[in-house]
């Protein structure tokens, strides 16, 4: 048994509406798929969670055409809202379904839709099973293998859900002293390391702070 750490580059076609306009609003973090209920071929039962703000984004996901259902949650408690989706699987999203949805392979939540149009999720499985997978994702998605791991404890691993932009910004922290005890760095001195502005490293700080707790507590 192994886990792959993936990482696809869906084209313009193969894109969903809803991962375009996430992509396209800076007002937006990553979203994440946290579980899912498919019946291949017909329709998928979804819950998201959403880091950004309501409107104007289910006015969008409300306009396509496959989403049969779409509930948000009232309050989330934390940043951005959970949604859940009935969606009928489109030729766009079936051929990606699919090629994961085979025997021996599991999908290990949460497939993380990022802002740069990628998508990140990890598979365990048989090496077999998992080589069929990677050969069967359709054209139009280019697909990478980040980390190759033995056994399937890293694809539950508390930082799974970190965007890689995330752990950059966690690993500059880290080596600063900003998590020591007494405080060594400031957020200033964090940014000063990824030569960004100190909003966008305090941003990046509180973002992969936020996941981690939510993996820390089982995602409540």
């Amino acid at each position: 048994m192994k886990t792959l750490a993936l990482r696809l580059d869906p084209d313009e076609a193969s894109t969903h509406p809803m991962h375009a306009f996430v992509a396209d609003h800076p007002e937006f973090g990553p979203t994440r798929l946290l579980q899912w209920n498919p019946r291949v071929g017909e329709t998928n039962v979804l819950l998201f969670h959403v880091d950004g703000p309501p409107e104007p984004f289910l006015p969008v996901i409300d306009g396509v055409d496959t989403a049969e259902v779409v509930e948000p949650s009232a309050e989330s408690g934390v940043d951005g809202f959970y949604l859940y989706v009935r969606e009928r699987l489109a030729d766009r999203d079936r051929g990606l379904v699919e090629a994961f949805a085979g025997e021996n392979v599991v999908v290990v939540p949460p497939v993380v839709y990022d802002t740069d149009g990628s998508m990140r999720f990890s598979v365990v499985g048989t090496g077999d099973a998992l080589q069929r997978a990677v050969d069967g994702t359709p054209d139009g998605v280019d697909v990478s293998v980040r980390r190759v791991h033995s056994g399937a404890g890293t694809a539950v691993a508390p930082d799974a859900g970190l965007t890689e932009r995330q752990r950059e910004v966690v690993a500059a922290a880290v080596d600063a002293g900003y998590y020591e005890e007494p405080r060594e760095a400031t957020v200033a001195d964090v940014a000063e390391r990824l030569g960004c502005a100190p909003s966008t490293a305090a941003e990046h700080v509180r973002r992969a702070e936020a996941t981690l707790v939510r993996a820390a507590l089982g995602g409540e």
